[in-house]
């Protein structure tokens, strides 16, 4: 009986050291894996800043170059004997290109505040028709150097939401901006302000550019990232307003969709909070707002659509 408890110990003995060996083994795997889950992710973040970067510097290259080479012929409009015309378009040219350059540094300057966590929110009751009128205005010309129709078609006259109005009015500008660049000349977007069912003020922005593929919508929303980087892109720009925008509206309170249709154009749409819910109402952060699942009804059919 002795011999065979003594066995029976030996025997779980030797057990528990498989299953700790097994157990350690299985730890430094998993560690493995993680080192290697984050390298690779590391990895595509500095591949990712490094096409930033280098589209950064293209586009404020661009801007500046146009700056100097008509301000030089403003200068010298002796020598190059310019009519009174054309010291007008090139003064115009100037205007764009500064205004151009002004929007990159500002995108720039956000971006660096947001993963700084530099942003503070004032938040308050906003006029939301009021914030969409400044933000129309100043894509303006922006639009008509392009060609490029912005056309308002609201549904209300008041919407009245609360959140940051300098945040919202960021957040448009660059949905703006990127449905203006979306365009081809002769293009147009079109602007809707709506009450919605929930009483959620709402701004849907559709572009009839050339949109990207469904899946790249998540690509869009990620800073740094651009859906179509190749010889044939449609616009430019630094490739973070998508992501910026929906940073904004989403820190608020809320709510950011964005749908795309290749060859069709881009919706995108913010919707706030009314102001009685005040700052407590949140979106449901396990939801991802671009499910058509989580969508509100109104947005799934293309028939609604700012259109």
């Amino acid at each position: 009986m002795r011999a065979l408890q003594l066995h029976l110990l030996s025997e779980g003995s030797l057990i528990a050291d498989y299953a700790a060996r097994m157990g350690e083994a299985m730890s430094r795997r998993r560690a493995e894996t993680e080192v290697r889950a984050a390298r690779m992710e590391a990895d595509l973040s500095i591949k990712a800043r490094s096409e930033f970067l280098a589209n950064m510097n293209h586009e404020l290259r661009t801007p500046l170059n146009a700056i100097i080479g008509f301000a030089t012929m403003l200068r010298d409009g002796a020598d190059y004997e310019l009519s009174e015309e054309q010291k007008r378009s090139y003064s115009e040219y100037i205007l764009q290109s500064a205004d151009l350059l002004l929007g990159h540094i500002n995108t720039l300057l956000e971006v660096a505040a947001l993963e700084s966590g530099g942003i503070e929110l004032k938040d308050g009751v906003v006029d939301l028709g009021a914030v969409l009128a400044g933000a129309v205005d100043g894509v303006r010309i922006r639009a008509d150097a392009a060609g490029v129709t912005v056309e308002r078609r609201d549904r209300c006259e008041d919407a009245f939401v609360w959140g940051d109005e300098d945040r919202l009015r960021q957040a448009l500008d660059h949905l703006l901006q990127i449905a203006v660049k979306s365009c081809e000349k002769g293009g147009k977007a079109l602007v809707r302000l709506r009450i919605g069912d929930d009483g959620w003020g709402e701004i849907a922005i559709r572009d009839n550019g050339a949109g990207f593929k469904p899946a790249d919508v998540k690509e869009a929303l990620e800073a740094f990232s651009q859906p179509d980087r190749g010889l044939n892109r449609s616009f430019s720009g630094p490739g973070v307003g998508y992501a910026v925008a929906k940073t904004f509206v989403e820190m608020q309170g809320g709510r950011f969709v964005l749908k795309s249709r290749e060859g069709e154009g881009t919706l995108a749409v913010i919707s706030m909070p009314p102001p009685e819910s005040g700052a407590s109402k949140r979106p449901d952060a396990s939801q991802d707002p671009n499910d058509e699942a989580s969508m509100p009804p109104a947005l799934t059919e293309r028939a609604d659509d700012a259109a």
